[in-house]
Order: C-alpha cells, then structure tokens, then sequence
C-alpha cells in the first residue's frame, strides 16, 4: 500500500543577520545542507502496522510528509496504493489520512460533529453519507458523548481520538500517526492503541506509526525501520529486530553471593557477574546461544551452586527490549 524507492530529501537552511537597522538589509551569515531522507526503500503491506523509528532529526517526520505529499523527494519515488505520489496527488490525498503530532489538527472552536462536517466537505464526502459516516466514527471512537461540545473543551486524548476521526472521515486505506500517544495518560493512550489495532485488524485500514515510546512501537507494530540521520538502518518483523542482539542471559536469585571464577569455568558460560539487589544476591549468566550447549551450561551452574550449598530462590530469563536494540543499532546513549 506505501512503497519509498531510493527517495532522498535535502533542506537547504539559511540563517541571515540584520546588518543595518535603518534599511533592513541583512546579510547571509550561515549556509547548511541538510540530508533529511537519504536513500530510503521500504514497503507497507495491506493490513500491516508498520514503525517508524528514529532520533530526534533522523528524517522520520520527513518521510510520514512525502508520503501524504506535503513535502517533495529531491529524487526517487513514492507510492501509495500503485499510484506515484507527486503524478496523481489528488487520487493519492483521498487514499492517505494524516494524523500530526499535537492537537492542532481540528478547529477548536467547532464541537467534533462540525469539524467532521467541515474536514469531510473538504475531502468530497457530503450529504447523507458524511452525516451518518461522522456519527459512527465519533460512535467508534468514544466521542459519541462529546459530538456537540467544542474542542476546545476537549482532554488532549479525546482531541487526539478527534484527530483520528479526521484523518479517517474519507475512509482512506492508509492512515499516517505521526507520535499518536505523545503526552497522554495511560486510559487515553490504551485506547488510541486499541483503536488503531481495531483499524487494521478488523477494518483492514494499513497504518504507519512514528513515536519515540518504545513500547509502543514494541506492543502495536507487526514490522519496523529505524531510521538514523537520513537512513534506514534496519526494517524487520518485530520479532526479528527484537531477536537482532538476543543474548541468553539469565538470572539466578540467591541467598548469597557465589564464586564467580567457578562458574566462569563452566563450559557454555560466557560471563557470570552479581547485580545490584535490594534484598537478595542476583547473579546474571550469560550462556552460548546453542540450545546444547546452553542447557549444559545451566545444569553447570546450578550443580555449582548447590555444591557451593547456595538458596536458589528462582531463576528468570533477561527479556530483550526495543528500546535496547535501539540503542544498539543508533549508538545513542537513550531513545529521544
């Protein structure tokens, strides 16, 4: 349904500095080019929610904007539904709805049955047809209460499902979130996530999400792409990316510390090391990835520890995250 083929974007900046009060010229003090998009390829299928993820500045934004057409690639192509962006805009703007960050995207002023009305007369939908469509989407939603009251009365999450409407008042195949969840309480960003599973499960919507909440990203998405500073440098199944770094580490709970150097001897072992507890000794192992080799590992270590006459109290295994794997594959020091 969206399709990027090797499409870079550049900005040119620049910064200018008032020379001369009296007759406003300015002078050209700074130039930068900026590489928004660098050779970016990737593909949305039918039904598939699909993350975007970057640092503040890697070009996400840029890329959710060439696919709805507000901003033009400097070279490439972009496609939505088989139809080439910039070649037939107008088509492709009925088959894209845009979700931006923020709350902005509706008419304060106008209750949210008047801004479906007005963002529906915009998009050719009228008549019948937008009445009762607007009804059902605010009835959708969990507006249904809140149709005639102005926006600007509105919580930011009931502003935020409001935005969701717009966007999907024409009922376009593919649906654009650029942060969707961003400054929301846990019982409205449950339901925005709710809604968008519901959109692409059950209504076969295709949806494309940025965010910078990595659980997000971790909990909604069937497949993601990193981007960093211009390029995608990873688009797998979730299960894949999360699997990228897997490290079989576990971590044992014990009564008291053991001796390192005896488990470091175990074959299979690859580091052993104690862990800041609260009020318990926990030690983290990390085995050989090989499923032999792992289990004789951990009956090496447990064996060790009962001869070293240690409590077990449990043993879990260390979960990888995506926050993790982002961090990994950015070089970050933290998600932005």
């Amino acid at each position: 349904m969206v399709r990027l083929e090797r499409v870079n974007k550049i900005f040119h900046t620049r910064h200018f500095l008032l020379a001369d009060e009296d007759t406003g010229r300015r002078t050209l003090y700074r130039k930068k080019t900026v590489h928004a998009v660098n050779d970016v390829d990737f593909a949305v299928k039918r039904g598939e929610i699909f993350g975007l993820l970057g640092p503040n500045g890697a070009g996400k934004t840029t890329a959710v904007k060439m696919i709805s057409g507000l901003v033009r690639p400097n070279s490439g192509a972009v496609y939505v539904d088989d139809l080439h962006v910039e070649r037939k805009r107008l088509k492709v703007l009925r088959k894209v709805g845009v979700v931006l960050e923020g709350t902005r995207t509706s008419i304060w002023p106008l209750t949210p049955l008047e801004n479906l009305a007005y963002f529906g007369n915009l998009k050719d939908v009228k008549g019948p047809v937008l009445k009762q469509r607007s009804r059902e989407l605010l009835n959708f939603i969990g507006l249904k209460d809140k149709m005639n009251v102005q926006v600007r009365r509105l919580s930011r999450g009931q502003k935020q499902k409001l935005a969701i409407c717009i966007a999907l008042i024409a009922d376009p195949p593919v649906i654009l979130l650029d942060e969707p969840t961003t400054g929301l309480d846990v019982q409205s960003s449950r339901a925005i996530k709710d809604k968008i599973i519901e959109i692409t499960r059950e209504h076969g919507k295709t949806a494309l999400v940025t965010t910078h909440d990595m659980n997000v990203a971790q909990e909604l998405c069937d497949r993601i792409g990193i981007i960093n500073h211009g390029k995608l440098i990873a688009c797998q199944p979730t299960d894949e990316l999360l699997g990228l770094f897997a490290e079989k580490t576990f971590e044992f709970h014990l009564n008291r510390a053991p001796d390192l150097s005896l488990l470091r001897q175990i074959p299979g072992v690859e580091a052993a090391q104690l862990l800041d507890g609260e009020e318990e000794i926990v030690l983290a192992v990390t085995v050989a990835r090989d499923e032999e080799d792992r289990s004789a590992a951990l009956y090496g270590a447990i064996q060790c520890l009962h001869a070293q006459r240690i409590l077990l109290r449990s043993i879990t295994q260390r979960r990888q995250t995506l926050e993790n794997v982002f961090l990994r594959l950015t070089g970050d020091t933290e998600p932005k």
